[in-house]
């Protein structure tokens, strides 16, 4: 049964492969898209906290956990709170996402009930992504809206111009209980007192900001007072002035008075990325590769192309000045160097031709809708719907960021074949797609620091191009063994070891020496146009 699977991995990779994700159902956020985001902000009553991601962002995957665990610690606000995820790196949410300027991820934005976006106003940013500093921004700006929708609190305190009778009218089917919190100036006591009571229905929580209010309600001065809906009232006795112990108070109360919490569901906890289970077609795919020597896929390098030119790349609101120029350059070298099909290099000499002939303003909306009339005009260009050689051994491992990776290194080969363009000029393609264009705020960070450090501009020839690339690659696997997004079937290993090149490399008992001429003989065969592998692709040539 095996051997037919890779017998017919050709025709399995012609049809839909699922798109992975870092968040379910059963996570406590809601996963919206293009067609859905400005709908649920527009429509809920409650704030709302969205993430923007892109699945394959190490910075994405390794805060997913901290993001499920606090989306079930705010469970308890869902009075007054709407969690959602939206992923940018789905072709479908190109759109979106250009809309809502995201340029990094992960990034978190708030947004009040009713929100309908302009260009000035995107949402609220969050600049942090620890979780109590999030947790406090929350609540600060939870506590500036004016809610509409019955049930949900009510966070301005109390002035002259209430009466007892206005408290009282609060009272409805679920509201049993008025609860008074005085709040002393400079101090969140009452708004974290209503934050921590939204679990409870029974009560409606009202601060005073000034004591003097209590007497003008009928009431002795308290620092906690709960009311029932007949006007009766009790001064409660916290253990401290803190909003915990003022929550435990009222809470304590209305236990005894035979009501209950209506506690948030229990979550799943963060996927463990290793538990994932894998398909046939993956299984066969993750064989094949694991038991061959390295090699380039065509496959890989189609997935990188056809990822950049419908996702990363449209998503920018604008091409302009050096943004401009570094689309410019990135067509540029792809054209000069495509290893797509007859119709990929159509494509690409049409898109580069678009971009040069365009204003130094041309929107990411343009490109995009540019692309689309292009390949309408064309034979079928992208055909691969599996990575290969960057297939993972779970969803959301490898992809996309090792397809990009293996192309760069395929280009600079390319390029020292040739006399076309001069020496640095497809690294300086890639610093520039990486300082404007790619999404991952952690990747990006790291890797023009490194470009810094280690003088990509600086690059005299192009084989000192293709080993510049080779050592860039090898300091980052260095710095991500054994992270959690490391794929435990695809270590980060110093490239190549000795088993794909044995003259690579001497080794003594202190130190590994690189044999750079050897290394460079070695990385020009792997990314040789002449030795890419069809394996993965729809056709046993490869393309039609």
């Amino acid at each position: 049964m095996f051997r037919l699977i890779l017998l017919l991995l050709p025709l399995f990779c012609a049809a839909h492969v699922t798109e992975p994700s870092l968040y379910g159902s059963g996570d406590n956020v809601k996963v919206l898209n293009n067609e859905t985001l400005e709908l649920e902000l527009h429509s809920s009553p409650n704030c709302q906290l969205v993430q923007f991601i892109n699945y394959f962002c190490g910075d994405c995957r390794r805060f997913a956990g901290t993001f499920k665990q606090l989306a079930w610690r705010l469970l308890a606000w869902q009075r007054v709170l709407s969690i959602y995820v939206v992923d940018c790196a789905q072709e479908r949410n190109v759109r979106i996402c250009r809309d809502f300027d995201i340029r990094k991820t992960p990034t978190l934005r708030l947004y009040p009930p009713g929100y309908q976006r302009t260009e000035q106003d995107v949402g609220h940013e969050l600049d942090t992504l620890q979780p109590e500093e999030i947790y406090a921004q929350l609540a600060a700006f939870l506590a500036k809206v004016k809610y509409a929708s019955l049930g949900q609190p009510n966070f301005e305190p109390l002035s002259a111009l209430d009466d007892r009778q206005s408290l009282l009218n609060e009272c409805n089917n679920s509201t049993k209980y008025i609860v008074l919190v005085y709040q002393p100036q400079s101090s969140a006591l009452g708004r974290d007192t209503i934050l921590g009571l939204l679990t409870w229905p029974a009560v409606f929580v009202r601060i005073l900001s000034d004591s003097a209010l209590f007497g003008h309600l009928g009431l002795k001065p308290n620092k906690l007072l709960i009311m029932d809906c007949l006007g009766g009232s009790l001064s409660l006795q916290p253990r401290n002035d803190s909003s915990v112990a003022y929550v435990n108070s009222v809470a304590e109360y209305l236990q005894a008075k035979g009501y209950a919490t209506l506690m948030p569901a229990a979550t799943t906890p963060a996927p463990d990325v290793s538990s994932h289970l894998v398909d046939e077609e993956q299984a066969a795919i993750l064989a094949t590769v694991l038991g061959a020597g390295p090699k380039t896929y065509r496959a890989d390098l189609e997935q990188a192309i056809d990822k950049l030119l419908h996702i990363e790349l449209p998503k920018a609101r604008v091409f302009e000045a050096a943004g401009h120029l570094a689309l410019r350059q990135l067509l540029n070298v792809l054209r000069l160097f495509s290893p797509l099909n007859r119709s990929g290099n159509v494509l690409l000499a049409r898109l580069h031709e678009f971009v040069n002939g365009s204003s130094d303003a041309l929107s990411g909306a343009a490109f995009q809708a540019q692309v689309q009339l292009q390949e309408s005009m064309l034979p079928k260009v992208f055909k691969a719907r599996r990575y290969v050689g960057c297939i993972g051994s779970a969803p959301v491992l490898r992809g996309f960021t090792c397809s990009l990776w293996t192309l760069f290194h395929y280009l600079t080969v390319q390029s020292a074949r040739s006399s076309v363009l001069p020496a640095g000029y497809v690294l300086g393609a890639i610093h520039g797609f990486v300082s404007h264009f790619f999404g991952c705020k952690d990747c990006v960070q790291h890797f023009l620091a490194m470009a810094d450090r280690r003088k990509l501009f600086s690059v005299a020839t192009r084989d000192e191009e293709i080993l510049w690339l080779w050592a860039a690659h090898n300091e980052v696997n260095q710095r991500l063994a054994g992270d959690s997004t490391e794929d435990p079937q695809f270590p980060k290993l110093q490239f190549p070891d000795l088993n794909a090149c044995p003259k690579c490399q001497l080794q003594s008992a202190s130190n590994t020496t690189w044999q750079l001429q050897e290394v460079l003989k070695f990385l020009k065969d792997v990314y040789d146009a002449k030795n890419l592998s069809n394996y993965g692709l729809p056709t046993a040539n490869g393309y039609d």
